[in-house]
C-alpha cells in the first residue's frame, strides 16, 4: 500500500477530482487556481473542478488556463453570495469559455446557506453559517450569525420556478448538478425535478456528511434513479467515516454510480493528488478491485465533465 517514500502506492494518473476548494475567498485555502493547475500538471491528474462557496470559478479556470496551459473546470454554488436560486447567476457563470466550450461544469445547490446546513450547525452548537473550524478557529469576515441568514430550502414553493429554470439551463448545456448541503428530502425532490426536466448528470454530494446524512439503502435508490453518489476522502481524513464503511457503500451502490473525490483545499489538509492516492490505496486495502476504483475516480468523473 505504501511506497518506500511513505506515500500511498496508487496510480492517480488521469483521475479527475470533481470537488476541490480553491481561493481566494472568505475561507483560507491552500490553492489558488494557478497553483492548483500546476499541481494538476505536476502530478498527472486529469483535471479538477474548482469550488468556491462564494463565487463562480469559471473565470478563475480561464485565467489559470491562460497562465499554465492546464485546463481546469469551473463551478458555481447557489448561495446568497450569487443571489441564491438565481438563474441569472448560472447564465453568467457560463460566460468564460475556450473555443466555445464553457469552463463551467458543475452547478451546486446551496452549501453554507442551505436550510439543512444552518440547522445542522445550530444543532452542533455553532453560531455562524461558516463554521470557524473551516477558518482555523477564526471567524470568517463573511460569516453571519445563524439567525441573520435566510435559509434556502429547495422545497419552498416560491423557489420552484427559478429552480426549474436552472435545471433547464443545466440540461441544455449538459452540466452536472451537485446537491451541496441541502437535506435528504430536498435531494429526492430535486432529483425528481431534474429527471423530469432532462438533467442527465446529478451528484449526491458527500451523503455521509450532515447534511444530507443519507443512509445506504436510500443511496442505492438514488443511484437506481440515475444519480451518482460522491464518496469523499476528507470524511475519512477527519475520521467521520472509515475506509471500511466507504468500501461497503461503494460495493452496495456500485462503482458505475460512484464518484471518488477529495473535498480538499483546506490549508491544513492533503493536496488533491495525495488525497486521491490515499483514498484509492485505502479502498484497495479493503478489497475493492482496482478497476472499480478507476471507474469511480477516473472514468465516471471524465464522463461527467466531458461533453
Amino acid at each position: 500500500m505504501n511506497t518506500a517514500a511513505g506515500k500511498p502506492d496508487f496510480d492517480i494518473t488521469g483521475a479527475v477530482d470533481l470537488h476541490v476548494h480553491c481561493g481566494p475567498e472568505g475561507i483560507p485555502r491552500r490553492f489558488d487556481a494557478v497553483s492548483l493547475a500546476r499541481h494538476v500538471e505536476e502530478t498527472g491528474l486529469g483535471g479538477v473542478v474548482l469550488k468556491s462557496h462564494m463565487a463562480a470559478t469559471g473565470s478563475w479556470a480561464q485565467m489559470a488556463h491562460d497562465v499554465t496551459g492546464v485546463r481546469l473546470h469551473g463551478s458555481v454554488v447557489l448561495n446568497h453570495y450569487v443571489g441564491g436560486i438565481n438563474p441569472a447567476a448560472v447564465r453568467g457563470a457560463l460566460g468564460p469559455s475556450a473555443n466555445g466550450e464553457p469552463y463551467l461544469k458543475v452547478v451546486w445547490l446551496p452549501t453554507v446557506h442551505a436550510a439543512a446546513h444552518l440547522t445542522a450547525r445550530h444543532h452542533e452548537g455553532e453560531q455562524y453559517d461558516i463554521p470557524p473550524e473551516w477558518c482555523g478557529g477564526t471567524v470568517s469576515p463573511l460569516a453571519r450569525r445563524l439567525g441573520e441568514v435566510e435559509p434556502i430550502n429547495m422545497l419552498a414553493a416560491h423557489l420552484r420556478p427559478p429552480l426549474d429554470e436552472i435545471l433547464r439551463i443545466v440540461a441544455d448545456h449538459d452540466l452536472v448538478l451537485a446537491t451541496g448541503h441541502v437535506g435528504r428530502d430536498e435531494v429526492f425532490h430535486v432529483l425528481e425535478r431534474a429527471r423530469t426536466l432532462g438533467v442527465r448528470k446529478v451528484i449526491v454530494t458527500h451523503p455521509c456528511y450532515d447534511p444530507p446524512a443519507i443512509g445506504v439503502p436510500e443511496l442505492v435508490e438514488l443511484a437506481g434513479a440515475g444519480a451518482y453518489v460522491e464518496l469523499s476522502f476528507i470524511l475519512m481524513d477527519i475520521g467521520l467515516v472509515s475506509f471500511k464503511e466507504t468500501a461497503s457503500i461503494l460495493t452496495r451502490v456500485g462503482a458505475e454510480r460512484t464518484i471518488l473525490s477529495t473535498d480538499v483545499g483546506q490549508v491544513d489538509r492533503a493536496a488533491p493528488a495525495e488525497g486521491l492516492a490515499r483514498l484509492g490505496a485505502g479502498l484497495l486495502a479493503e478489497g475493492i478491485p482496482r478497476e472499480d476504483i478507476d471507474t469511480a475516480m477516473k472514468g465516471n468523473p471524465r464522463f461527467l465533465v466531458d461533453r
